[in-house]
């Protein structure tokens, strides 16, 4: 298993109790794809140089996890698919 670094911006007008569910989701995603679950990082709200899909704030967020590397296309397919998320990063370490 390779460590990666996950960042996600999701948009910025979510209530609190949504972006914790949302990070129960990509936890819960995690587990399934057989990886580990390392540091959450909340970095609050920002604005943005630019609008993203008509939002100009975004939520930060963002995981080291511990993934095989197949996992990593199926994680990359579910944030893409997903509605709150506006942009995604996933590094390796």
């Amino acid at each position: 298993m390779n460590k990666y670094d996950l960042t996600v911006l999701v948009k910025g007008d979510l209530k609190e109790t949504a972006r914790e569910k949302f990070v129960e989701k990509i936890e819960a995603l995690v587990k399934i794809l057989d990886g580990k679950i390392g540091k959450i990082t909340e970095m609050g709200k920002k604005q943005l140089a630019y609008a993203i899909k008509n939002q100009r704030e975004a939520q930060f967020l963002a995981w080291v996890l511990e993934l095989p590397p197949k996992s990593v296309v199926q994680l990359e397919k579910k944030l893409v698919n997903d509605k709150e998320v506006m942009r995604h990063l996933i590094v390796r370490i």
